[in-house]
This record gives C-alpha cells, structure tokens and sequence, in this order.
C-alpha cells in the first residue's frame, strides 16, 4: 500500500508558523527598540513611576517582536 508519508508532500515542505523568535534584521531590531523607548519615555514623562514605564515598554516590544516575526 505505500508509506503513509508519501501520500502529502506537502507536509514536508511547508514552512513553520513563527520563522524567528527575535528580530533578526537590523531595520526590525530598530523598530522594536523605537517602540520601547517611546512607550517606555511616554509613560514615565505621564506618571512619574519608573516601574510601570518599564512594564508597559516590555509589553510593548514583545507585542512588536510578535507583529515583526508575522511580517
């Protein structure tokens, strides 16, 4: 009857879903840098609390390390 793999090829060639975990371009490690240091500055000049800046700049770039691997 065969081997079960041989009947999709396709399952061989397909690419994975998230290709990197990091941004590996320089162009990309730009972006998520500029997006964490603005969020990160916009929220402390805004509060005052250097923790919460920190936080939401980190939530920030790992949101646009996800958005950049999708690219």
């Amino acid at each position: 009857m065969g081997n079960p793999m041989d009947m999709d090829r396709g399952l061989r060639n397909t690419s994975p879903r998230y290709r990197k975990l990091f941004p590996g371009d320089w162009v990309e490690r730009l972006i998520v840098g500029m997006l964490f240091a603005v969020s990160a500055i916009g929220v402390y000049m805004l509060t005052g609390a250097m923790l919460s800046s920190l936080l939401v700049g980190v939530l920030v770039a790992v949101v646009a390390v996800g958005v950049v691997t999708m690219l």
